[in-house]
């Protein structure tokens, strides 16, 4: 198998998406949902469309004569930056940021590095929750990356004893198989955390063999959760540091998760022990 017809989805690296959620400890009200769509005057430069989410609450009364009302209500906002290729604009925006009632979601399809990442996403929640930021709790946060190889020739040479570690604990053995065309392969775990913060750790890693527009890929989808046993709150000021401490062992969780699954010359191939765009 000719190694470099295995191509990581950003050349430098397989990041496809990296998305960061804040998962706030009660929802957000009208009023302070009004703030944060307020706060986002202020990324507009760099999102430039806003689509405002409406949440519709129905009420059933009882008796012959009463008739469900329905009321509607500010849900939250979406921001999105588009890119564009050729003039064009693109289908699927670089970035998106989704407020909820009950949490921010930041989605980043244009990752570069780690360092980057975490700048923005700093950046992003210090504009939209200064106006909040003592008195709404937080009660997890959470990192998903998705990576992605494209292989370019013959499925039949694609050997996936040389992408994948045989033996690695995040992978059944039956993917090696020559008969195994497409699979789907799952492994979540549990774990408690007493540092910085004490916390509950989910980690799910996800890997599959899909068909997609005619060409061969790989997968890889791990998501990182901590949930706080108690609200965390002041993360723009107090908490902040414990909260981008928490961040940065998730990713550093999900490198490792990285290194038991890819063979020496994969991770070579996307620089995960040097800066691997992280």
């Amino acid at each position: 198998m000719d190694i470099d017809l295995l191509l990581p989805f950003a050349g430098q690296h397989a990041i496809q998406s990296a998305v960061f959620a804040l998962e706030f400890s009660t929802e957000l009200d009208v009023g302070e949902i009004g703030r944060l769509r307020l706060a986002a005057k202020g990324l507009k430069n760099e999102f430039p469309k806003l689509t405002d989410q409406h949440r519709t609450t129905v009420s059933f009364q009882m008796g012959p004569e009463q008739h469900p009302s329905a009321s509607m209500d500010p849900g939250g906002f979406i921001l999105e930056r588009l890119g564009s290729e050729q003039g064009q604009l693109q289908a699927q925006p670089l970035r998106v940021i989704v407020v909820s009632r009950e949490n921010i979601l930041i989605v980043i399809n244009d990752y570069t590095r780690w360092e980057k990442f975490s700048f923005d996403i700093s950046h992003y929640l210090t504009t939209l929750l200064k106006s909040i930021n003592a008195q709404k709790g937080v009660s997890g946060i959470s990192l998903q990356i998705t990576d992605t190889f494209i292989w370019r020739s013959d499925p039949a040479d694609l050997d996936l004893s040389k992408v994948f570690t045989i033996g690695s604990r995040y992978l059944v053995s039956n993917v090696f198989e020559p008969k195994a065309l497409l699979w789907h392969s799952h492994h979540g775990f549990l774990v408690e955390q007493e540092d910085p913060i004490k916390f509950q750790q989910l980690d799910n890693i996800n890997v599959s063999r899909n068909i997609v527009a005619g060409t061969h890929q790989l997968q890889i989808l791990t998501s990182h959760k901590a949930t706080f046993p108690n609200p965390v709150y002041k993360i723009l000021d107090a908490s902040r540091e414990k909260i981008f401490s928490v961040l940065n062992l998730l990713h550093e969780k999900n490198k490792e998760i990285l290194k038991n699954l890819l063979t020496d010359d994969v991770q070579l191939k996307v620089n995960l022990n040097g800066q691997r765009g992280q």
